[in-house]
């Protein structure tokens, strides 16, 4: 089936991380010239500026009516270490009937979410090493269909707004050294950061799996930053999930951790707002008060600064990098801010 495929696609899940996996996954897909899309928790796996990746799926439904699209014309789908716990229901049994599709899984497929022609369930890198052999590839995607989609997801996603969700990512992924750990919590603000915050490395995004834990963010960076002090590392987290987990602030001081906390200020649960109104229910429940973060903050002897451009956010973000301290940036980005964004 390799041998004779001419328009592969490869998928990467979680368990690539813990079988250590994550250079046989990147050393077969550049050696087969496979395109590789992954899930949420293994972005990274290949530097996502590589020719052949097409980033992160599985939440957003304007990437995934690309990404679907794209494996509609595959004619090999190659699974390593897939688990579909972190897909949104448009990821059940995503390929056409009658594809050729090979499974390397850490746990026999139960799920039932796909099948698979070939199913082998053991180690994610020997199994790639097993199908490896003697096969050379010839002439993948001939007509140009995955670089075509990888340049409709760069446009789709593209920050384009003067101000917004869009522009406070994107200015913090061109100001972060390119080794940056970020961690992000649930909400509408995470489905947008996967799409748009590229990571070069594995474990370089971390987030909940499929039980979408808000208030994650600020816990995961600390424990992070602990560990490894001088890797820089930002939390993006939302208002709602800050609200949370303010007692975590404390902690953040006391440990005297230089970390950067980025706030997603919209007085809004947004993703739950924006799954009423798509569903034609009157919005209930979601939208609540504006805390002064960076009051908080420096309540608890943190730095804290509203954002509410592109230029005060670039500054912020600059000197929290030369900060021995901990720094809080609240980015106030108006109501309903991810309408039509994924």
């Amino acid at each position: 089936w390799l041998r004779e495929s001419e328009r592969p696609l490869m998928i990467a899940g979680v368990d690539v991380l813990d079988h250590g996996a994550e250079a046989a996954v990147a050393g077969f897909a550049e050696r087969h010239g496979i395109p590789l899309l992954t899930t949420y928790k293994a972005k990274g796996v290949l530097p996502e500026d590589h020719d052949l990746s097409l980033g992160a799926a599985g939440l957003s439904p304007k990437a995934d009516t690309l990404l679907l699209e794209l494996m509609g014309k595959s004619d090999l789908v190659l699974l390593a270490g897939y688990d579909p716990i972190e897909m949104r229901v448009g990821w059940r049994n995503p390929w056409p009937a009658g594809t050729r599709v090979v499974e390397i899984c850490a746990v026999p497929n139960t799920h039932y979410m796909h099948q698979a022609g070939v199913s082998f369930v053991g180690d994610v890198g020997a199994g790639l090493a097993a199908l490896d052999g003697d096969v050379r590839p010839g002439a993948r995607w001939p007509a140009g269909e995955a670089a075509a989609t990888r340049d409709a997801l760069r446009q789709a996603f593209a920050a384009g707004d003067d101000w917004g969700p869009g522009a406070v990512i994107e200015v913090a992924r061109r100001l972060s050294p390119r080794d940056t750990v970020a961690t992000v919590d649930t909400g509408a603000h995470r489905i947008l950061l996967n799409q748009m915050w590229q990571c070069y490395g594995p474990r370089t995004l971390l987030q909940s799996t499929g039980l979408c834990t808000m208030g994650c963010a600020l816990p995961l960076a600390m424990g992070y930053k602990q560990v490894h002090p001088s890797r820089n590392v930002v939390a993006f987290v939302g208002d709602a999930s800050l609200e949370m987990v303010l007692g975590e602030l404390a902690t953040l001081r006391d440990l005297a951790l230089p970390l950067t906390v980025v706030v997603f200020v919209d007085a809004s649960l947004a993703l739950i707002d924006l799954k009423q109104r798509n569903m034609g229910y009157a919005t209930a429940g979601v939208d609540f008060g504006a805390s002064d973060f960076p009051a908080v903050a420096r309540a608890f002897d943190i730095h804290g600064v509203w954002a509410d451009d592109r230029e005060v956010l670039a500054k912020e973000l600059s000197d929290a990098q030369e900060r021995d301290t901990a720094t809080l940036i609240a980015c106030r980005i108006g109501a309903r801010p991810y309408d039509g964004r994924f």
